[in-house]
């Protein structure tokens, strides 16, 4: 009877490590996102209390309970000790059982998170042979950023009217807020396909935008969704031309009439549609006021992983096959070169180092950010550049352009002083560790390589490179990718999906 009442005696006193459980732990770190997971943290944590509840209460039970001769043998004592193994390896056992489980669930659920997301461009490539996925995206770019700088401006918006559809060409010819410039932070498709309607893409755009309200500035957080469409035998055509936001009939550069009417060839705004705004969405709008304040460095995706293509190496074959003369090496020394330039370009505020590297629709939200700076009168620190890692994540080949994205982590010095000297942005104290996706882009059918710090047309220095990206040497357009590779976009670690 003693033997039963000792192991029921233990099995109450272990009975909360039995019952708890253990897998909140491992889900916690794979849920702390939405907060949720600390509530079960917290509920484990009462569990545990209750166990000290019973150290003290049971105790004083015991030594109050009396019956038989209320001795405890060096037998009862062996027949405890075996009760309290068999149950400590029992609760051991699901501890480790429950571990195991939870750090499979956690690396599944990396699994899925890293997995690449659907070719979208797939279905419209069906259709149109000549549809480009970097192309387009370079072009929704640049019609959501010039779409919004034009909003309150006379002329400026009248180029923008070819590629909204008549509804939106309305809103924006009666909108009279005045719009300074926009920074693109992130982009990404929601859905692509076809309907009733003819080809379409829904792209979610969060951006800064800086609006100018009775004579003040204003920094405004939105996150929208344009819907790009355009008719069911509609053929991309070449890159100059859908990048150029002229007259999508001729190809006129020049501002349409008031009418919305070319002024070269008379075609309406409406003649030989291709891909227009036809839906814009607002998710979300947020006035965030004039620049402030942010010290410290703050990395939030440099722990994900790497997001592949799952047919990269097949992909990285073919490149060799269309250029036996592609080098990798040759590939990496200039991507590191232009992210350098990049970094040290944006320090000196020296917008025509930058532009040599940049196509036209990552030039423009550029060229915004650096007059910002001076606007702030912020002076940036960078120094001690180190690219410690180079990943090749993707390879894409279409009819005009091969597109490699890569992710390259690197840690560097890196903050801004305020026109008094004092810290307005990053750490002066310590490096910043950060990675970032960086597509490249060049034409297809281009082979070879050239010196990354001159024309890649003429061989000539870059000092004469026009904010068109036209060298001043040659004439040639070199930020069109028909020479050698430039950086077409750049997507933070924690928002690029593949």
């Amino acid at each position: 009877m003693r033997r039963l009442a000792l192991i029921l005696f233990a099995l109450v006193a272990l009975a909360p490590a039995l019952f708890a459980d253990f897998g909140d732990g491992g889900d916690y770190s794979g849920g702390s996102s939405d907060g949720s997971s600390s509530s079960s943290s917290s509920d484990w944590g009462s569990s545990s209390s209750s166990s000290s509840d019973w150290g003290s209460s049971s105790s004083s039970d015991y030594g109050s309970s009396g019956g038989g001769s209320g001795e405890f043998t060096s037998e009862d004592a062996i027949w405890l000790g075996i009760t309290v193994v068999v149950i400590l390896v029992i609760c051991g056992g699901s501890i480790i059982s429950q571990s195991i489980s939870a750090r499979v669930r956690y690396k599944a659920a990396q699994a899925e998170q890293a997995a690449p997301a659907r070719d979208w461009a797939e279905p419209l490539r069906a259709r149109d042979p000549n549809f480009s996925r970097v192309l387009f995206m370079d072009f929704a770019n640049l019609v959501f950023v010039k779409y919004h700088e034009a909003r309150g401006k006379q002329g400026k918006r009248e180029m923008i009217l070819p590629y909204l559809g008549k509804s939106l060409r309305q809103t924006v010819m009666k909108d009279s807020t005045c719009v300074d410039g926009v920074v693109v932070g992130g982009r990404a498709v929601k859905g692509a396909g076809y309907d009733s309607g003819g080809a379409f893409v829904t792209v979610i755009f969060r951006a800064n935008v800086f609006e100018i309200v009775g004579g003040t500035r204003t920094r405004t957080f939105v996150e929208q969704a344009l819907t790009f469409a355009a008719p069911p035998n509609y053929q991309t055509p070449a890159p100059e031309k859908l990048m150029a936001l002229g007259c999508p009939k001729c190809g006129s550069p020049e501002e349409l009439a008031l009418d919305g009417r070319c002024k070269s060839c008379g075609a309406s705004a409406d003649a030989e549609k291709g891909w227009q705004v036809i839906a814009a969405a607002q998710i979300k709008r947020e006035v965030k006021g004039p620049e402030q304040r942010r010290i410290g460095h703050f990395n939030r995706g440099l722990d994900k992983p790497t997001i592949f293509d799952g047919n990269l190496g097949a992909a990285l074959r073919e490149l060799h096959a269309r250029d036996t003369a592609f080098s990798l090496e040759e590939f990496r020394q200039r991507a590191e070169h232009i992210f350098r330039e990049l970094q040290e370009g944006w320090a000196a505020r020296d917008v025509a180092r930058l532009r040599p590297h940049l196509s036209d629709g990552l030039f423009y939200s550029v060229r915004f950010a650096l007059t910002r700076n001076d606007d702030l009168r912020l002076e940036y620190v960078c120094a001690d550049i180190n690219i410690y890692k180079f990943e090749v994540a993707r390879i894409e080949h279409d009819a005009f352009f091969d597109a490699i994205t890569v992710r390259m982590y690197c840690t560097m010095v890196d903050y801004a002083l305020d026109a008094q000297g004092e810290l307005f942005k990053g750490d002066n104290k310590s490096k910043r560790d950060y990675s970032e996706y960086w597509t490249f882009l060049r034409r297809s059918g281009v082979s070879g390589a050239h010196d990354a710090g001159t024309c890649p047309s003429c061989g000539a220095p870059l000092d004469k490179i026009n904010m068109a990206g036209v060298c001043g040497y040659c004439n040639a357009k070199i930020v069109s990718g028909n020479f050698d590779w430039v950086l077409a976009q750049i997507d933070q670690d924690e928002e690029y999906r593949g």
